[in-house]
C-alpha cells in the first residue's frame, strides 16, 4: 500500500528468483523511480543468504534509517510513518514490530498461532523494550527498524552473519551492549502470511525454534515437554481432580488474552489447543535434531 511517509527510499534484492519477483519489480521501477533493484552476487563463505542480503542493502541506501521487512509483509498506508515517528520519539536504536499473522488453513491454524502465544506469555514486551532488563531480548526479523548510525556502529548483519536466527542475536547483542531496542504488537498497521500450507509451517519453524532459544539442547526440550504438559495434563485431571477445573480455565484465559491481543481467532485457539501443544513439542524435538545434524533447509536451501 502506498505509504503517507513520503521521503522513502526502496531498495529489492533480488537473490536469484525464479518465479516473476524480477519482472514485476522491475516494471513497477519503471514508474517509480523510487525503487531500485539490486541483483544478487555469489554468496560468501560464512554468510547466510538472507544476511548477506540485508548487509548489501544497507549499503545502498542513503536514508537514515533502514527499514528491512520480509517480501510476504504487507503495510498499511501508516505503516513506515507510525515506525519512525515510534524509533525518533522515544530514542531507540532500533524497533521491530510483531506482524499480525494471516492464517487461512487448518494446517496454519494447528501450528502458526502457537508463536505468538510464546511471545506474550514469556517474553514481555514491556521488558523487552525496557533497558533494565537485559536478558529480555527480542526482535522480529520480518519487521525491523535501525537507525543507520548504530547499524553502521555495531557492524549491523555483518555482525550476525552466519545467524540462522539473526534477529534475536542482534537484539540480544543490542541490549547487552547499552543499546535501546523497542518490541511492538502492529495493531493492524503490518500483516503478514507467514506460511501457505501446514508442512511450510513446520519447516519454517523447525529452522528457528531451538535457535533461537540459546539453550543446551537437553534442557530445551525438557522445559518445551514441562510446557506441554502443564497445558495439556490439567485437562484431563480435571475430570478427577476438582483444582485443575481452575487451572483449565486459567489456560483457557490465558489463550483468549493473547488471541485477542494477536487479533487471532480465539474460538479456533481454544478447539486447537491440545494441537497446538503437541506440535510445539514435535517441531521443537525436530528443530533440535535438524540444528545438531546440518540439516535444517529453506526453501529448498540448505541452512
Amino acid at each position: 500500500m502506498i505509504q503517507s511517509y513520503s521521503n522513502i527510499e526502496i531498495i529489492v534484492y533480488d537473490d536469484s528468483s525464479s518465479d516473476s519477483t524480477l519482472e514485476i519489480i522491475t516494471k513497477i521501477s519503471s514508474e517509480d523511480n523510487r525503487l531500485k533493484i539490486l541483483n544478487g552476487v555469489q554468496l560468501p563463505e560464512g554468510w547466510l543468504g538472507k544476511n548477506h542480503a540485508c548487509w548489501k542493502l544497507s549499503q545502498q541506501s542513503s536514508g537514515k534509517y533502514l527499514l528491512f521487512i520480509d517480501s510476504d509483509v504487507i503495510l498499511e498506508s501508516n505503516a513506515v510513518a507510525s515506525a519512525v515517528s515510534e524509533i525518533k520519539n522515544k530514542n531507540a536504536d532500533l524497533l521491530s514490530v510483531f506482524p499480525k499473522q494471516l492464517i487461512k488453513t487448518f494446517g496454519e491454524n494447528a501450528v502458526v498461532p502457537f508463536m505468538n502465544w510464546l511471545l506474550l506469555s514469556f517474553l514481555p514486551v514491556r521488558l523487552v523494550s525496557s533497558p533494565k532488563y537485559k536478558n529480555f531480548a527480542g526482535a522480529n526479523g520480518q519487521f525491523i527498524l535501525w537507525k543507520k548510525d548504530t547499524y553502521v556502529k555495531t557492524g549491523g548483519h555483518s555482525a550476525v552473519k552466519n545467524e540462522i536466527v539473526e534477529d534475536i542475536e542482534t537484539a540480544r547483542y543490542l541490549k547487552k551492549n547499552g543499546y535501546k531496542i523497542l518490541l511492538l504488537m502492529s495493531n493492524d498497521l503490518v500483516s503478514c502470511r507467514m506460511y501457505n500450507n501446514f508442512n511450510e509451517a513446520v519447516t519454517g519453524f523447525s529452522k528457528n525454534i531451538y535457535p533461537a532459544s540459546a539453550m543446551p539442547a537437553l534442557f530445551f526440550i525438557l522445559n518445551v515437554l514441562f510446557l506441554v504438559l502443564s497445558n495439556l495434563v490439567p485437562f484431563i485431571l480435571m475430570f478427577y481432580y476438582e483444582y485443575f477445573i481452575f487451572v483449565s480455565l486459567l489456560i483457557i484465559l490465558e489463550r483468549i488474552a493473547v488471541s485477542h491481543t494477536s487479533s487471532q481467532n480465539v474460538l479456533i485457539n481454544i478447539i486447537l489447543h491440545p494441537i497446538q501443544m503437541i506440535m510445539l513439542l514435535y517441531i521443537s524435538v525436530r528443530s533440535v535434531y535438524q540444528t545438531k545434524t546440518g540439516k535444517s533447509v529453506w526453501k529448498d536451501r540448505k541452512l
